[in-house]
């Protein structure tokens, strides 16, 4: 039990000496339709922004100050389209509302929408690590055309769920929470923001004693199929397909850089993978039987990190 503890504090801790990238936020405010929902989504900029000064991100915003007379559009798509493709986590968040008629989904933007394949066609040529947070109504449909290998998609919706989304304004609150960090480890993930927001957007809809509007997905695992908030047990989801081990890794603030090859990240999923059938094993087997499989995985997953 020493020896698993061991390994378990090993493969978990921070990598100090992994290189840093040059990670990058695009934020996109959205039509705010009226001065309420403009100067919430101004609001949710502004913690944004400030954030990434603290991160020492580079940022670029869309969407705020004057509407160009085309709109916003043709100004996001040249904005994606100079990003550098390679490199450090690339931050794509939209904050708006959307709409979804059965067949496209789109994000509202000031001028013409943008559809959920326009965005995907978009972010095809990109080979860094990319964080989508959809936030907005309707998001449910732009999980699977964004999803793929080494991203993360958030949505604030599933389904063709069409109300107002607020788990934009209570991630833009959980971000700078200390009870958003559920391990409490001192480290605020991706996984935990998005967590934390979640319940607290559920709590306004029971305080308020009304039917719970929107149900956040996220997925990570790039079957585009999406795992609902709803379904994790403190930090892990219930399932061999679950998502949530890649948004784990990821900080806002602090290195998220990872230090593996691209092979050894393949092996790092498939560990993950035999870890979580593992555990989801756990009562069917001896103790004794359990731990050492257990330790086995875990001595395959230091030896990754060179441990």
């Amino acid at each position: 039990m020493k020896t698993l503890l061991t390994l378990l504090l090993i493969t978990a801790a921070p990598l100090l000496h992994a290189a840093e990238e040059k990670r990058a936020l695009l934020l996109v405010i959205g039509e705010p339709g009226n001065a309420l929902y403009q100067d919430e989504f101004r609001r949710q900029a502004k913690v944004w922004q400030d954030l990434a000064a603290k991160a020492k991100m580079e940022a670029n915003t869309i969407g705020l100050g004057d509407e160009p007379a085309d709109g916003d559009k043709p100004s996001l798509s040249k904005a994606i389209a100079a990003l550098p493709k390679t490199g450090g986590d690339l931050w794509l968040v939209l904050i708006g509302h959307g709409t979804y008629d059965g067949r496209s989904a789109k994000f509202n933007l000031r001028g013409p929408d943008i559809e959920a394949t326009e965005v995907a066609e978009l972010l095809k040529p990109f080979q860094r690590r990319l964080i989508v947070l959809n936030l907005f109504s309707a998001s449910g449909p732009f999980v699977e055309p964004l999803a793929g290998k080494d991203r993360v998609i958030v949505s604030a919706s599933r389904g063709g769920e069409r109300n107002y989304a607020r788990l934009g304004e209570k991630l833009a609150d959980s971000l700078n929470s200390a009870d958003a960090d559920l391990d409490l480890d001192g480290s605020l993930s991706l996984l935990e923001a998005v967590l934390h927001a979640s319940a607290t957007t559920k709590a306004f809809y029971d305080d308020a004693q009304r039917v719970v509007a929107e149900h956040a997905v996220i997925d990570d695992n790039g079957d585009g199929k999406g795992t609902g908030t709803d379904k994790f047990k403190g930090l892990r989801a219930e399932g061999p397909a679950a998502d949530g081990s890649l948004a784990r890794e990821i900080h806002f603030l602090g290195d998220s850089a990872d230090p593996l090859a691209p092979a050894a990240r393949e092996e790092r999923t498939k560990l993950e993978a035999e870890i979580e059938a593992l555990r989801q094993r756990k009562k069917e087997l001896k103790e004794d039987d359990y731990y050492a499989g257990l330790e086995k995985l875990m001595r395959r997953m230091a030896k990754l990190y060179g441990k």
